[in-house]
């Protein structure tokens, strides 16, 4: 089944002790759409605060994006936190090669994400745990928006995926 293990309205409702509670040491955290806006060049204070808050409570946290490396690398250092991009979400080895980074088994890792083709197939095909989030702008390119409406059908009511304002 392709459905999120969890599924929230934002990254910020993901606490320590949530993760904590499933088992989880580290976080692969997808960037555009899920903590910055696509395109956006501005955090919210709050997604900022989260991923400080995850690395004072011990957890490895990381980028794992299909995005640009200029634009990860930025977002990466604002954070302090490690990242991969362009790395082919959802196929698996790119999973594998961010548990690597992050010293973690599968079973101790959540992936947490704003698109169900991406983040949750390739969290599922490796075993780690998946957070679904809702994006936080409705996607520009006409295969994200494309990809949107596939979401919808197979999320179903479960989850309200209109993004954020």
């Amino acid at each position: 089944m392709i459905k999120p293990t969890l599924q929230v309205h934002s990254v910020a409702e993901i606490s320590p002790e949530l993760l904590r509670g499933h088992g989880i040491r580290g976080v692969m955290v997808d960037l555009d759409d899920t903590l910055v806006a696509a395109q956006a060049d501005q955090i919210e204070p709050r997604f900022k605060a989260w991923v400080q808050a995850l690395k004072d409570a011990g957890f490895a946290v990381m980028l794992l994006s299909n995005g640009s490396p200029e634009r990860v690398r930025h977002w990466s250092q604002e954070l302090g936190v490690n990242a991969l991009a362009l790395v082919g979400k959802p196929l698996p080895w790119a999973f594998r090669k961010g548990l690597r980074q992050l010293g973690i088994q599968a079973h101790q890792s959540a992936m947490i994400g704003d698109q169900l083709f991406t983040d949750v197939l390739g969290a599922k095909w490796v075993g780690a745990l998946s957070i679904l989030v809702t994006p936080l702008s409705a996607g520009t390119l006409p295969h994200t928006r494309l990809l949107r409406k596939l979401e919808r059908v197979i999320l179903g009511g479960d989850h309200d995926r209109s993004f954020h304002r």
